[in-house]
């Protein structure tokens, strides 16, 4: 499994290329190769000075998407790059930075670039971190250009399995087999299920994919860990029935 979210197209046409030959050392036992995409996700800015700035819980902070803060984030402005967060977070929800370490509860959508929101515990600011948004259906596109264009590398290279990130809609599927086209028509698609939208949404999902992972690492920020294993047991028991592979991770 290569993780498209970090290296080079040069590394991972290295790591093919050996594994290829590792193969042919081993007869009888076929090697599979799957695709991990990037898939879409929502990100801070850089710190002033690319330093990390305390924040104590109870503290009130600007989060925005004004541009003239992707590169000078601090304790009091907090630049996000998804610039429609204000038209789909509500007063009272949560936005958890750097998997959960850091979480912001909702004051007010002040317009349509800033939000008033105050650190519920201790932490601190820091560069390019990922942003969970629990309980908001966020409309981020399935595929970013960057996503398109590994996927096409990967059909070049006839890679066997694509690992789907944060798949949240059937439709999510399908714009990645357009993407495949025919030349990747044999690939198969392994869809990770990470948040709520994914799990809602799971029946279309499992109609259109090839495959299912569990991602309880991301899902358990998304929604109540205890409610982790619900979600698990059902996506389980829905791909046995349907007699589609499931991964559990």
């Amino acid at each position: 499994r290569m993780n498209f979210s970090h290296g080079s197209y040069e590394y991972h046409q290295s790591v093919i290329d050996n594994a290829r030959e590792a193969e042919k050392t081993q007869a009888g036992r076929p090697l599979a190769i799957a695709l991990d995409t990037k898939g879409p996700e929502i990100r801070t800015g850089n710190t002033i000075d690319d330093k990390d700035y305390p924040i104590s819980a109870g503290t009130e902070i600007n989060i925005t998407t004004d541009d003239k803060y992707a590169t000078s984030c601090d304790d009091k402005n907090m630049y996000l790059d998804y610039k429609n967060i204000t038209k789909v977070i509500e007063k009272g929800r949560i936005i958890y930075v750097d998997d959960g370490v850091l979480a912001f509860e909702v004051l007010e959508v002040v317009d349509d670039k800033n939000i008033r929101a105050k650190a519920v515990n201790n932490g601190k600011i820091s560069s390019k971190k990922g942003v969970n948004l629990p309980k908001t259906d966020v409309d981020l596109p399935a595929l970013s250009e960057k996503d398109k264009a590994d996927l096409r590398f990967g059909v070049k290279n006839g890679v066997d399995m694509i690992f789907a990130s944060f798949i949240r809609s059937g439709d999510d599927v399908k714009a990645i087999r357009e993407v495949l086209g025919e030349d990747g028509k044999d690939i198969q698609i392994i869809s990770k299920v990470e948040n709520q939208q994914g799990v809602n949404n799971f029946d279309d999902i499992l109609r259109e994919t090839d495959g299912v992972m569990v991602a309880r690492g991301d899902l358990g920020i998304e929604i109540p860990p205890a409610q982790v294993f619900i979600a698990q047991k059902m996506m389980i028991t829905k791909c046995n029935i349907a007699g589609k592979p499931v991964i559990c991770a």
